[in-house]
């Protein structure tokens, strides 16, 4: 429980603290046991050694002094035995030495060999050595030499055998010592091997406690780790480990409840509207997609009218208000639907299962009565009035963002024509998806020089000449061919890279100008403006810079503008028109009559002409409705001094018409169809050919 409750690092520094302390154990108790062996081992060699030296020794000393014996018995001059006699007392002083100095070491060495005989042999010897010499002096030479042979010399091979023993005796002596050391150090050997095995496994059962008390917090942290990232935050964190793994598990806890706390308050914001507290899109969203794909329903979208002249009358704060109030309203209205949500803004969604046109449009009604009643915010009563789009399911697509989007564009087809509610089948039908991704690929067209400029000639009606054209745009898809201008002009509108494609074109039909100019072409090309254009600060100076660059007069080109783009921003559209017409460029109306603007805009406009609509020139031959449009609009353009194109001509007999009703200009496949600015070129030089010719 001790060991448990230290510190990670406390715990390390004990455990490799107490694994040192064996280690050094170890090492001493080797090296003392190494070192004892030594000591022995160099005392036994060298006692050992030193009797065996010994014994050679006096081995020598007693030869030697038989040699001097045997000079003597062999010399019979007494003078010449006096050297002799020196000589053979001081080998025998050696002899003696030597086996004193032998008697020593067996004492210091506590040897059990006994050197009584060895004594003994010795003492014989000497006493017949000395009897041998004093014969040699009392009786003579022969005598001695008797008693050496039979006395002396076997006393002296007793001797030399006592010395022999003595020398094998030492020798067995240090092989048994040196047996007894190899077994000693055999001992140490398996000493060292256990205390060494002792040491592992201590080590071992050190590291299995060390990895038992951190590693195994360790997994755990490392599991809720794990389980957090995988997004469950339910997985109990018990108490189980002190110091530094339990600061960690509590740190985990900690982290646990934080990220539950934020996904909580993350999933309230990604699925509830934050003024509300209802459901938001997502929400709604995710609802409908799990719906079964046999049920049946409606998905209804609800837009309140003029809500945003109420934020610019009144301020955002009453607006939200407002949208405050009219949820209130839904959740105690006890309405039917499966889900209430908002998606945005003024707009609210509604889910009803199991129901079909007749209970959808019950549904609608009962929702715009419980708007009906006013709203009273800081003493004013608001009236609230709203449009309803429906969608049906699965009958208006299966998918929730298709059902969501034909719910939301049917809101707006009621709001537009000022209904209650329409239905998805009512409103227009939507582009497909296939033309969006040509938004993303206009911005590449551009830079691959895939747009082209075409021109459809103007008829002048009364001398039968051609000064005049439109400049349309066409756009030639490496892979999809020839893409018409309808599908994706209205995009590039939306998306606003209309405000890239219009100046290329602008400097495309200018420097086209000046270069008919040049070549003796008297042509004056007209392009579109979109809504987008006539509120650009920049268009009139790039315009005149264009102008400027390519040296044309500005009556050499023109431009048109459709009724609806003068509606967005009518004061920002109609100031830059003037510039325009201070500039000095011609200004036309374009599609006159199929748009929502007011007669008042001929007064105020600087426009040089008015083109009408094909939806009116089509058929004015035979209709007389069509007739009776086309002639009162001719009639009042020359009146404020405005010349008139009908475009869309495509008959020879709408052409008599207009000639005989004083059309000025007219434009149609009855006249050419659009061309490429080099085939133009071409049909104007061959158009004017044919008519001087005729």
């Amino acid at each position: 429980m001790i060991f448990k409750s230290m510190r990670i690092g406390t715990r390390l520094s004990v455990s490799f603290m107490a694994l040192l302390a064996m280690l050094f154990l170890i090492a001493s108790v080797s090296l003392s046991q190494l070192q004892n062996l030594r000591s022995i081992t160099q005392h036994i060699v060298d006692m050992r050694m030193q009797l065996v030296t010994l014994s050679n020794t006096a081995n020598q000393h007693a030869l030697q002094a038989a040699n001097c014996l045997l000079k003597l018995l062999q010399t019979e001059d007494r003078k010449m035995r006096i050297p002799l006699y020196a000589e053979m007392d001081a080998k025998l002083r050696d002899l003696e030495s030597d086996v004193a100095e032998i008697d020593i070491l067996q004492t210091a060495m506590n040897s059990s060999w006994q050197l009584d005989s060895l004594n003994i042999a010795r003492e014989a010897y000497n006493d017949a050595f000395l009897i041998t010499v004093e014969t040699i002096e009392l009786q003579g030479l022969k005598d001695a030499q008797f008693h050496f042979e039979e006395i002396t010399n076997s006393a002296l091979d007793n001797l030399l055998q006592e010395i022999s023993r003595l020398t094998l005796n030492q020798q067995s002596k240090m092989k048994s010592e040196l047996k007894e050391l190899r077994e000693k150090e055999s001992n140490a050997r398996t000493l060292i091997l256990s205390l060494a095995g002792v040491a592992l496994l201590f080590g071992a059962g050190l590291s299995f406690i060390i990895t038992r008390n951190i590693v195994k917090p360790l997994r755990k942290a490392v599991g809720v780790a794990e389980s957090i990232a995988q997004g469950d935050l339910t997985l109990a964190i018990h108490k189980e480990a002190a110091g530094e793994m339990e600061s960690l598990l509590q740190s985990l806890r900690t982290m646990r409840d934080s990220i539950s706390q934020r996904e909580g308050k993350i999933l309230k914001l990604a699925y509830e509207d934050s003024l509300t507290g209802l459901p938001n899109r997502a929400h709604f969203l995710e609802l409908l997609a799990g719906t079964s794909a046999n049920a049946t329903g409606m998905v209804a979208v609800l837009d309140i009218n003029r809500f945003a002249l109420i934020n610019n009358a009144l301020g955002y704060a009453i607006g939200d208000q407002i949208l405050l109030a009219i949820a209130d309203r839904l959740e105690e209205s006890r309405l039917p639907p499966t889900l209430t949500a908002r998606l945005w803004g003024d707009k609210f969604a509604f889910l009803l299962d199991s129901a079909d046109a007749r209970i959808a449009a019950k549904f609608a009604r009962s929702l715009l009565a419980v708007l009906q009643n006013p709203i009273t915010l800081a003493g004013q009563k608001l009236d609230i009035e709203g449009s309803i789009g429906i969608a049906l399911y699965p009958a208006d697509g299966s998918e929730a963002s298709e059902l969501l989007r034909k719910a939301e564009a049917a809101s707006r087809f009621a709001k537009l024509r000022h209904l209650e509610f329409a239905y998805s089948s009512d409103a227009p039908v939507q582009p497909a998806r296939e033309q969006f991704s040509l938004i993303g690929e206009m911005r590449k067209a551009m830079e691959r020089n895939e747009f082209i400029v075409y021109y459809q000639p103007k008829l002048h009606l009364v001398d039968d000449t051609v000064h005049s054209a439109e400049a349309l745009l066409r756009w030639h898809h490496p892979e999809r061919g020839l893409i018409p201008p309808s599908t994706f002009i209205p995009f590039a509108e939306q998306t606003g890279f209309i405000r890239e494609i219009t100046p290329w074109i602008i400097e495309k039909i200018i420097q086209q100008s000046a270069e008919w100019q040049t070549h003796g072409v008297s042509m004056r090309p007209a392009v579109n403006l979109s809504t987008l254009d006539l509120v650009n600060p920049e268009l009139v100076r790039h315009i005149s810079r264009l102008l400027t660059l390519y040296k044309l007069k500005p009556d050499r080109i023109g431009f048109e503008i459709t009724e609806s783009a003068l509606m967005e921003e009518p004061e920002l559209a109609i100031k830059n028109l003037n510039e325009l017409a201070e500039l000095g460029v011609k200004l036309s109306i374009d599609d006159f009559g199929s748009g929502q603007a007011s007669l008042s805009y001929l007064k105020i406009l600087p426009v040089n002409e008015l083109k009408i609509d094909r939806e009116f020139v089509t058929s004015v031959a035979d209709s007389p409705k069509n007739a009776a449009i086309v002639r009162s609009t001719i009639m009042l353009c020359h009146e404020l001094n405005l010349t008139v194109v009908a475009e869309g001509a495509e008959t020879n007999e709408e052409l008599e018409w207009l000639k005989g009703n004083w059309c000025d200009f007219v434009q149609g496949y009855a006249i050419a169809q659009p061309m490429p600015s080099d085939e133009f070129t071409e049909w104007v030089v061959a158009f004017r050919r044919r008519k001087q010719l005729f």
